[in-house]
């Protein structure tokens, strides 16, 4: 049996006592007693949890060492996952470069280009707000090689001669609306919840009662896990009832069961990356009468409490959709992203009249 399955209950309940004193210090905001209990975290997975925590700890204040940190984490969907936060809220917060550099270094071709449309999304949004018609590279601290990752540039701003020129008909966009396409905060679903990777069950000897003593996100994180290892075993009425025991965060478990024919879940699938990974692959699989309206029950909480982001959603999942449909040259593709572009559209015009009631 692998050698990383060789873990007691003890020693894992001891790994997350470990991570859960983590994260109290960093909400402390004792960084450097947070970072001498991660460095005594020999499990990898466990490890990079807490790398991934308090690089975006320290964001705001050292944007070069939390990217140092975030990047040697050791689990590569971790390390992407903390990069793509990092290029996400510099990005919000007017450090542009340190957001590309974030980005730059992300290895997930899909997570990459999310992190700098989002990017984008906010120089847009930031030069509209400075109300000037052009800025230099230079006082926006980029280079050439970083606008090239940019492009395409948002609509109304474009990039001539080391200067990047604002349309001065564009009329900026109010806080309300929201600058990005893929919310990365959710109420339910925080980015630092732990997700455990599947555990050899046997010798852990993990039941109910263990689970249900642990403090959240462990705990639903862990039952995540569980569920997961028993849909490889094929179990899936087993991985049915523990999704439903999940109450915050949660999605892989979810996803998985969807496209084994269990719809009734998608209340669960609750990470923005799952929903975003699931609406795609619906897109993709689903013709355009049933595929739509998942879409619109897999976001209905965003749609009622952000519904310009929900309308963005919807066109960024078309541009996705048409891009795809090309390069298959897939013609109910092309269809399928027309409607949907149609519906955020629609989606777009119905938010702008009810805030003008």
């Amino acid at each position: 049996m692998a050698e990383r399955f060789k873990v007691g209950r003890e020693s894992l309940f001891l790994m997350i006592e470990k991570l859960a004193k983590v994260r109290e210090a960093i909400e402390r905001g004792k960084l450097e007693e947070a970072i001498k209990i991660s460095k005594n975290i020999n499990d990898p997975y466990w490890k990079s949890y807490a790398m991934k925590w308090l690089s975006q700890a320290m964001a705001s204040k050292n944007p070069a060492e939390a990217r140092r940190l975030a990047s040697s984490i050791p689990i590569p969907s971790l390390r992407n996952e903390a990069l793509l936060y990092l290029a996400y809220e510099l990005s919000k917060r007017g450090k542009f470069k340190d957001a590309v550099d974030s980005a730059r270094l992300i290895v997930d071709v899909y997570m990459k280009k999310k992190a700098l449309r989002s990017i984008s999304d906010a120089l847009a949004e930031a030069l509209k707000k400075m109300n000037i018609i052009e800025i230099s590279l230079g006082e926006l601290g980029l280079e050439e090689a970083d606008v090239e990752l940019l492009k395409p540039l948002p609509e109304g701003i474009k990039y001539e001669d080391g200067r990047f020129l604002v349309d001065a008909t564009i009329l900026p966009v109010s806080e309300e609306k929201g600058s990005a396409v893929v919310e990365m905060r959710d109420e339910k679903a925080n980015l630092k919840e732990p997700e455990l990777e599947p555990l050899e069950m046997e010798l852990l000897e993990l039941t109910e009662e263990n689970f249900e003593n642990l403090p959240e996100p462990f705990r639903s994180a862990l039952i995540e896990s569980i569920g997961l290892h028993r849909l490889e075993e094929g179990d899936v009425e087993a991985a049915e009832e523990l999704v439903e025991k999940i109450t915050i965060g949660g999605g892989t478990l979810a996803r998985l069961l969807f496209f084994l024919g269990r719809e009734e879940h998608l209340e669960k699938v609750r990470r923005p990356v799952d929903r975003i990974l699931l609406a795609y692959r619906v897109l993709l699989l689903k013709p355009t009468d049933d595929a739509i309206p998942l879409i619109y029950t897999l976001f209905s909480d965003l749609r009622n409490r952000n519904p310009w982001k929900f309308a963005r959603l919807m066109k960024f999942l078309a541009f996705e959709l048409l891009e795809e449909g090309r390069k298959r040259r897939n013609k109910a593709l092309l269809i399928k992203s027309k409607e949907l572009f149609r519906k955020g559209k629609e989606e777009e015009l119905s938010a702008t009249a009810q805030a003008s009631l």
